[in-house]
């Protein structure tokens, strides 16, 4: 399992369950976008002979999201988990906290009919939308079925994405915005 993303990152340690050797991410550096390449040189690394899974978010993805080609191309079996709020989630965040809840929040939204399963299926990969929780599973098991690198456009609440976090402040102390 790979993991990147603020507020995806912070509700999967908080609920997701993994042994500490087969979980990588990058959130103690304080970067995003690395969830991807990781998720695909694990796969590498372990020949493709396991399943490898990257949760992250949709502001994280982006960033190398022209790495499927490489993951399709090389009939990796890894499936992307997007948490899809169509922002910068934890940016929303700190604008609401600063400038209040009606703020602007300039340049950290995208168009919802953006559609990262679509997105996949354009690299050769299985894409999946899906808008209930209880649809993530076999949304999940049909992606590793279809024996293609899989995308799972999971649409998620904005609001619960930005500000609802569990443990977000201890998160917050890790950076800039808890040592005000």
């Amino acid at each position: 399992m790979a993991r990147d993303g603020g507020a995806t990152t912070i509700f999967g340690w908080t609920y997701s369950q993994a042994k500490p050797h087969d979980v990588m991410w990058n959130q103690n550096f304080g970067h995003l976008g690395t969830g991807l390449p990781y998720a695909i040189g694990a796969s590498v690394a372990d020949g493709g002979n396991r399943p490898v899974m990257l949760i992250t978010g949709d502001s994280s993805f982006l960033f190398h999201v022209e790495e499927l080609e490489t993951a399709a191309r090389l009939n990796l079996p890894l499936v992307c988990v997007v948490g899809v709020d169509y922002a910068w989630g934890l940016e929303v965040g700190v604008y609401k906290r600063t400038f209040g809840q009606e703020s602007p929040k300039p340049g950290v939204h995208w168009s919802t009919n953006t559609r990262l399963d679509k997105v996949a299926e354009g690299f050769g990969c299985y894409g999946e939308y899906v808008e209930r929780d209880e649809d993530i599973a076999p949304a999940i098991k049909r992606a590793y079925a279809s024996g293609k690198t899989g995308v799972i456009h999971v649409a998620v609440d904005p609001k619960a994405n930005s500000e609802e976090m569990p443990q977000y402040a201890e998160f917050r102390t890790w950076y800039a915005e808890g040592m005000q």
